[in-house]
């Protein structure tokens, strides 16, 4: 995908017009920074894998992995309106070392297709940008987990 791709400028413009993405450059770095447009869930690869095997059933999940695959980000809408998320939950997906990260954080974006570096580990569809609800993803977690949400 990034074959054709030179400079940080070209892969900015192929990710804004392909996927829709509200792309910025950081140091010449593709990235997206997480608030009201957007959110990102960070977890562990293996776990990541197994979440996004339960929402493929239902969910296109963009997910960005990082170089040596050590943890996968899924990109995600956040809730409308914005509500601050149950302290108990948060506890839940840390013990599974899952994070939501806050509004105002930077996400990298993929620039190869190697593995070597920041890739995609599920590639989002071509056109406007779908994303899984952020609790479609925290009950992806706790459906493969096997363990019991916390109830707010």
């Amino acid at each position: 995908m990034f074959e054709r791709c030179h400079t940080p400028h070209e892969i900015a413009r192929l990710l804004r017009h392909r996927y829709g993405l509200p792309v910025q450059l950081l140091a010449g770095r593709p990235m997206i920074v997480t608030g009201s447009v957007l959110g990102a869930v960070v977890m562990p690869t293996e776990l990541g894998r197994a979440v996004l095997g339960t929402l493929d059933r239902t969910f296109t999940a963009p997910v960005v992995a990082d170089p040596g695959e050590r943890t996968w980000t899924f990109l995600v809408a956040p809730p409308s309106p914005a509500q601050p998320m149950d302290i108990a939950v948060r506890r839940y997906l840390s013990e599974h070392q899952v994070v939501v990260l806050p509004g105002g954080r930077q996400v990298l974006l993929p620039t190869t297709d190697s593995p070597l570096g920041w890739h995609w580990a599920g590639e989002p569809a071509p056109g406007v940008l779908r994303m899984p609800p952020r609790s479609a993803v925290i009950n992806a977690v706790h459906q493969v987990t096997g363990t019991r949400l916390p109830t707010p």
